[in-house]
């Protein structure tokens, strides 16, 4: 008797390998030798970490140092290096490493996990993705340890700094201090700077990370460099520049955030509040204090998010100059989409006008229903929480272990769409084959809009 084989799509093996993670993960961190003799936590706020993890987010019902022992937090570091990379990720890495060969589906699986459009030379790019993502999570580690040794001696010093440079790397956001981030040490110019860069490498992508290995290394030419590692270079310190000046002049005179620091105090801050809103989940304010349009600065650029390929999340900010070089275009009557010398492809455009509007969609339908869920929450407060949830960043206005236990399911979920893709969820979920007639192609008609 032969049992019927189900063929998964790739983007179904995605979530799959996911919410097999997830739930694994969940059980690990709910054991009692997870858990501090004092830990309150119940199964629900484990599956709410582990969530969170996976989908290197940094919300919690429950602070990793208040809950979890140190077994408890090598688990958390395992579920968030996996979320960075992926399960699938790992298992191709295990699989090339053994001269296995993959058959397509998988490897289509892996491609669109590091968002790779090409097999070619993808054993050397799955190497040196997972190599470079070790020696400088070591590398951060390191340099934080100078820091953390003296505070809290070797042992507890040197794991904490690897706790916080696989999460800052991973774009995590999750911390081993408490439930205030690294409020403590937003003036501390070692820690903020080594983990804002550790964000800024793992939020860039490996694709450009690869490229600038194979063409900067070899001749030093950076004018060989590939077009999209040229755009997201381009852009990374244009929108770290911008998002550092406009903190600065929201937050100038508030006394609740930086406006009691010195200049240069206030220019760190800044730049760290920047940095993190690009998916790190890291906090050095008090988000409740913060002012209102200072909120909704951090709203839109949690939206943009970091580069394809990486490890942070929103509709990445290729796709956003996209939309934009697009609407120029067309406002202007130009026949085409032109930016640096170069035409961008239709099917570009196409794909980032979808990526938008599903995570725009899925935003609104994710606010709607926790306005419902939890009614007396602000408004404000309550788009922020989507926003960080759906984009992966993991900030909060001290708001997630208040939420009800409904609001709460709709924060993870919305952290499971930002992961994986809202679209690649909405295909996933999609089992049904087109229809003949909806592949057909009618007589052309024109719509006023």
């Amino acid at each position: 008797m032969s049992f019927p084989t189900i063929k998964l799509t790739p983007g179904q093996r995605i979530m799959l390998s996911f919410l097999i993670v997830i739930l694994v993960g969940s059980f690990l961190l709910s054991l009692p030798i997870s858990q501090i003799s004092s830990s309150t936590a119940t199964y629900w706020d484990h599956l709410f970490t582990s969530v969170s993890m996976v989908c290197v987010t940094g919300l919690f019902t429950k602070a990793v140092a208040e809950t979890y022992s140190t077994f408890g937090q090598i688990v958390c570091m395992m579920l968030i290096q996996i979320g960075g990379l992926s399960l699938i990720g790992f298992i191709g890495l295990f699989a090339l490493r053994g001269g296995r060969k993959m058959n397509f589906l998988n490897m289509t699986a892996l491609q669109e996990v590091l968002n790779r459009s090409d097999t070619k030379h993808f054993r050397s790019f799955i190497k040196s993705a997972f190599g470079f993502t070790l020696a400088i999570e070591l590398i951060g580690a390191l340099i934080l340890s100078f820091h953390f040794v003296p505070e809290f001696g070797w042992s507890k010093g040197l794991f904490t700094s690897l706790f916080l440079a696989v999460s800052a790397f991973c774009n995590a956001g999750f911390d081993n201090f408490g439930a205030t981030s690294i409020v403590r040490y937003m003036d501390n110019p070692l820690i903020n700077l080594t983990l804002a860069s550790l964000i800024i490498m793992g939020g860039l992508g490996f694709s450009v990370w690869f490229d600038l290995q194979t063409q900067v290394r070899q001749k030093g030419q950076a004018r060989k460099l590939r077009f999209h590692t040229k755009v997201v270079l381009g852009l990374t310190a244009t929108i770290l520049a911008l998002g550092t000046l406009l903190t600065l002049i929201s937050e100038w005179q508030n006394p609740y955030t930086i406006g009691n620091l010195p200049f240069w105090e206030k220019l760190l801050v800044s730049f760290f509040q920047t940095v993190t809103m690009r998916t790190a989940g890291f906090a050095s304010i008090d988000y409740t204090k913060a002012e209102p349009i200072t909120l909704l600065i951090y709203i839109f650029q949690m939206m943009l998010g970091g580069a394809p390929g990486g490890t942070a999340g929103g509709i990445k900010i290729t796709a956003f100059l996209t939309l934009m070089l697009y609407a120029r275009s067309e406002i202007l009557g130009l026949p085409h989409t032109n930016f640096m010398s170069h035409t961008i492809d239709n099917w570009t455009i196409r794909k980032a006008f979808a990526t938008f509007s599903v995570f725009l969609m899925i935003f609104l339908m994710g606010l709607f229903a926790i306005t419902v869920t939890d009614a007396k929450q602000p408004l404000l407060f309550l788009s922020f929480e989507v926003m960080s949830a759906l984009a992966t960043v993991g900030v909060t206005a001290n708001l997630t272990p208040s939420l009800s236990m409904a609001g709460q399911f709709i924060i993870m979920a919305l952290m499971f769409f930002g992961r994986i893709g809202p679209i690649s969820v909405l295909a996933s979920l999609s089992i049904r084959k087109i229809s003949k007639k909806e592949s057909l192609q009618y007589a052309k008609s024109s719509m006023l809009v």
